[in-house]
């Protein structure tokens, strides 16, 4: 598995904490209702297609919900590349959760299970 966001590092030199999971554990994962799966995208690329349980909370308004889903075991997060995934960990870091989960890159252009793609 490729670690897209390399030695975990953030523009502050802090360490992002997050965990890179695999295609399998994540598709498991996305099923569970104890886990959270936020798309970071715009809300008109969520409406064009998302990964289905997805919610979406774009990148620029995750700072207002800060206690909304610490009571999730895992939230896992996406966006079309991977870039706003990195950006939405370094957020959620800064308010303290660290139960953060990514599949390769954090990015859907590269999620492979296309029968979980709600268009």
């Amino acid at each position: 598995m490729f670690n897209f966001f390399g030695v975990r590092r953030n523009r502050c030199n802090r360490s992002l904490i997050y965990n890179l999971v695999g295609y399998e554990k994540v598709r498991d994962m996305i099923y569970d209702n104890e886990n959270i799966l936020i798309d970071v995208r715009s809300k008109n690329e969520y409406d064009i297609m998302h990964v289905i349980n997805a919610v979406n909370i774009p990148v620029s308004k995750l700072r207002f919900c800060e206690s909304e889903y610490k009571n999730k075991r895992c939230i896992i997060l996406y966006c079309s590349s991977g870039i706003r995934t990195k950006e939405a960990i370094t957020i959620l870091n800064n308010m303290g959760y660290n139960n953060l989960y990514i599949w390769e890159y954090g990015s859907l252009s590269n999620f492979p299970f296309k029968d979980m793609l709600k268009i």
